[in-house]
């Protein structure tokens, strides 16, 4: 079975499930059937592109194939661009640590020793500068000073960046005043990111649920696998 339609699937049986079950309001059922078609159309989107598009296995170039696999920040064929000046990094495999320096130097602005457990792990230095080419460090040990990978990203242009901010600001007050609640508020926003080709910051939204529907759950924990097979 493809990547595609192994998360359609998964998707689709778990949304029926639930639908299934007898609840209070048919209103309640049907929210929740929209809720993961959304989630599905995001992920199809995404998968279809992938599938389209296979990132090369070139270590040192972005995704690596073997016991390593670089998830997000995306590089290869994909949109190498980032929305947030924090971005979330995703990977498979074992590392000792993971750092941040700007391309083209030797320089490390950021570094953090990471477990298996970590996995995914928030970037917490200082914020990242618009317009600028980065390296996403990957360290075999924490005590290593040379990575054995890294994954280069770029963050929005500050002008780009700022007019996706207010045009964020402005949703999200729209869906205060309807009373979305969380999963809703990051279905939406997961989905403008996607919308936009930012699929690093759909990544940041999808895995921010902290307690998501056991459909975006199952492939939250499946798309590493998914992704580096």
């Amino acid at each position: 079975m493809s990547k595609l339609n192994w998360v359609l699937s998964t998707l689709l049986v778990t949304g029926i499930v639930v639908s299934g079950l007898p609840i209070q309001s048919s209103l309640t059922a049907t929210a929740q059937t929209n809720r993961f078609r959304a989630w599905q159309k995001i992920f199809q989107d995404f998968f279809q592109r992938q599938e389209d598009n296979p990132p090369p296995g070139t270590p040192g170039q972005g995704i690596a194939r073997g016991d390593l696999c670089m998830i997000a920040p995306l590089s290869a064929n994909t949109n190498t661009e980032v929305w947030s000046d924090r971005p979330l990094f995703i990977w498979q495999g074992n590392v000792g640590k993971i750092g941040v320096r700007l391309s083209g130097s030797e320089d490390i602005l950021w570094s953090q020793a990471v477990a298996s457990a970590d996995n995914p792990v928030a970037y917490t230095g200082e914020p990242l500068q618009p317009g600028q080419i980065y390296q996403w460090l990957i360290f075999d040990q924490e005590s290593d000073s040379i990575p054995k990978l890294f994954v280069p990203f770029k963050v929005m242009d500050d002008e780009e960046r700022d007019r996706i901010r207010v045009r964020l600001i402005i949703l999200e007050q729209e869906l205060k005043e309807q009373g979305a609640t969380p999963e809703e508020t990051a279905l939406a926003r997961a989905n403008y990111f996607a919308q936009k080709g930012l699929w690093s910051d759909v990544f940041q939204e999808v895995y921010s649920l902290e307690n998501p529907p056991e459909a975006v759950e199952e492939v939250i924990q499946r798309i590493p696998d998914q992704l580096c097979m």
